[in-house]
């Protein structure tokens, strides 16, 4: 069985990692957060006319967003 390791030690294991494998796991993890942030906005988008759909959403003037936006 794999252990999830603990954050304390994913960053020791990095600091034992080469300055090029340090960047080359910096940009997977950049790429990674990228897709996950483009599968979150899908999501949300699909929810969202989802509910618009069913009539459990409505749509704001800008004014009305920007007047919730202060609150």
């Amino acid at each position: 069985m794999i252990r999830k390791m603990a954050f304390d030690e994913v960053v020791e294991a990095v600091d034992s990692l080469c300055a090029d494998d340090q960047k080359e796991l910096m940009n997977l993890i950049q790429r990674r957060l990228a897709e996950q942030g483009r599968r979150q906005i899908v999501s949300d988008v699909l929810e969202g006319r989802n509910e618009m759909a069913q009539g459990r959403a409505t749509l704001l003037e800008i004014d009305d967003l920007a007047r919730d936006l202060r609150k």
